[in-house]
C-alpha cells in the first residue's frame, strides 16, 4: 500500500475542473429511485426536464440534490426504444451513465484533450438560458465501459442544464451531505482506465494497494483478489479510484462479479461526504436505509490496527469512539498524526432490491478527520462485507 503527494502544478491543470457538475443515471425504475432519494437519502428534486426536452431525448429526467450534490436520473419516456435510456438499458442494468464536471474555459479544455488524444461524441455546444446565462458543453468516451464525460461551463446561471425546469423545491439536506468525496470504477483490467485517465486526462496516481480476502471463508477457497490504484486531479480534488480482480480468485471474487453484473467496466460506488456519519447513519436507519454489516472482530483489531497508522484511539472525537462506530457498523482508518476518517457502505441495489435490473451500484458515505487517504484498512473489510451479502450470509 503507497500513498503518493502529487506536486501542486500537474498536466490535468489545462484541464481546468473546477469541481462535479453533477451524475447521471440511468435506469427503468423512476418511481423507485424517487422514493429512494427523496424518502431515504433526504434529497429534493430540483429540476425536471421541460416537456419539449422530454419530446426530444425521449427521456423523462429528473434532478435531486443536496448539498453540491447533483444527481440526475433518466429513464424512457413511455413506449420510446430508441432513447439514450432505453438503448443503455437494453445493454446494461441501471448504472451510472455519464458524470459531469464544471470547467473554467471550455476552449482550453478541447483543446487540452484534443491534443492528448479524447474522443469527442460532439462538439462544443451553446445555450442562452431564460436567467440570461450561457451553458457550454461537450462530451467524450472514456475508458469506464460505457460511461461518458461531459465538461461544462456555466456563466451567470444556476439553472442545471438546458431544457430543465426548477421545480420550485428546495434542497433542504436533513443529513448534511456536502460534495462527492470519489468516484469508484471496476474493470477486469486495470491499465486500459489508469493509464487513459493519466495520459488523456492528466490525472496523476495518488495511492495504491492489493490483496486478497482469503479468510472471508475457512480453508481460503473463495475470496476476492484485487489490485487497486486512485488517481486524482491535484487542482480540483477529484479522485478515482479503479479496482481490478486479482487472481487466484479472478472469477469467484466480487469485482469480477460485478462486472459480470453490470455487464461490463462501470462506475461501482460513489462516496458523499457528510458532517457527521454517525448521527447520518441513525437517521438514515430509521428511514429504512440498509448498510453493509461489520464484525465485531473489526473493532476488537481496530485499537492496534490503527496505532499502526498513527491514530491513537483515545485521541478519537467522542462520537468517533469505537463504542459509537460498533453498534452501528462504521469503519475507521486514518495515518500518522491522529488524522483518520470514518465511512460506511449502503448494500448494492440489486441485493438490496432483489432485482438483477437495478444493478450493482452502491453509496458510500464518508466523513473525513484530517485523513485524505482511502482507508486501507477498510478496504479489506469492505470487500468481505461485499461477498458476504453477495453470498446471503
Amino acid at each position: 500500500m503507497s500513498q503518493t503527494t502529487a506536486p501542486s502544478a500537474a498536466p490535468s491543470e489545462q484541464l481546468g475542473i473546477i469541481g462535479v457538475h453533477s451524475v447521471h443515471f440511468m435506469v427503468a425504475n423512476p418511481e423507485r429511485s424517487h422514493t429512494f432519494y427523496t424518502e431515504r437519502f433526504g434529497y429534493a428534486p430540483t429540476w425536471r426536464a421541460d416537456e419539449a426536452t422530454v419530446a426530444r431525448t425521449g427521456q423523462r429526467s429528473t434532478v435531486y440534490q443536496a448539498g453540491d450534490i447533483r444527481v440526475a436520473v433518466s429513464s424512457p419516456a413511455p413506449g420510446n426504444t430508441t432513447c439514450r435510456a432505453a438503448r443503455w438499458l437494453r445493454r446494461n442494468p441501471a448504472a451510472v451513465g455519464s458524470l459531469s464536471f464544471e470547467v473554467e474555459d471550455i476552449e482550453r479544455t478541447w483543446n487540452f484533450l484534443a491534443g492528448r488524444g479524447g474522443t469527442f461524441i460532439h462538439a462544443i455546444r451553446e445555450t442562452r438560458l431564460p436567467d440570461g446565462g450561457r451553458f457550454r458543453h461537450f462530451s467524450i468516451t472514456t475508458a469506464i465501459g460505457d460511461v461518458t464525460f461531459r465538461f461544462v461551463q456555466r456563466d451567470d446561471t444556476e439553472v442545471f442544464a438546458p431544457g430543465f425546469d426548477a421545480t420550485g423545491e428546495k434542497a433542504e439536506n436533513p443529513f448534511g451531505f456536502s460534495v462527492i468525496d470519489h468516484f469508484t470504477a471496476n474493470g477486469q483490467s486495470l491499465a486500459p482506465m489508469t493509464l487513459w485517465f493519466e495520459h488523456v486526462l492528466g490525472f496523476q496516481k495518488f495511492w495504491d494497494i492489493e490483496f486478497h480476502t482469503e479468510d472471508v471463508k475457512e480453508g481460503g477457497k473463495t475470496g476476492t483478489g484485487l489490485r487497486s490504484h486512485v488517481y486524482w486531479d491535484p487542482r480540483s480534488g477529484v479522485k478515482f479510484p479503479f479496482n481490478e480482480p486479482l487472481a487466484p480468485f479472478f472469477k469467484e471474487g466480487q469485482i469480477n462479479r460485478y462486472i459480470e453484473d453490470n455487464h461490463g467496466a462501470g462506475i461501482q460506488h460513489i462516496a458523499c461526504r457528510v458532517d457527521d456519519v454517525v448521527s447520518t447513519v441513525d437517521a438514515m436507519r430509521a428511514r429504512g436505509v440498509q448498510f453493509l454489516d461489520t464484525p465485531g472482530s473489526y473493532y476488537d483489531q481496530s485499537p492496534r490496527r490503527l496505532a499502526s497508522f498513527g491514530v491513537n484511539v483515545d485521541h478519537l472525537q467522542p462520537q468517533h469512539a469505537l463504542a459509537n462506530l460498533r453498534p452501528r457498523g462504521i469503519l475507521i482508518d486514518g495515518s500518522p498524526g491522529d488524522q483518520y476518517l470514518v465511512q460506511i457502505f449502503l448494500r448494492d441495489a440489486m441485493n438490496l432490491y432483489g432485482d438483477k435490473q437495478a444493478g450493482p451500484f452502491f453509496f458510500e458515505l464518508i466523513e473525513r478527520v484530517g485523513d485524505q487517504g482511502f482507508g486501507g484498512g477498510n478496504f479489506r473489510a469492505l470487500f468481505e462485507a461485499i461477498e458476504r451479502d453477495q453470498l446471503g450470509e
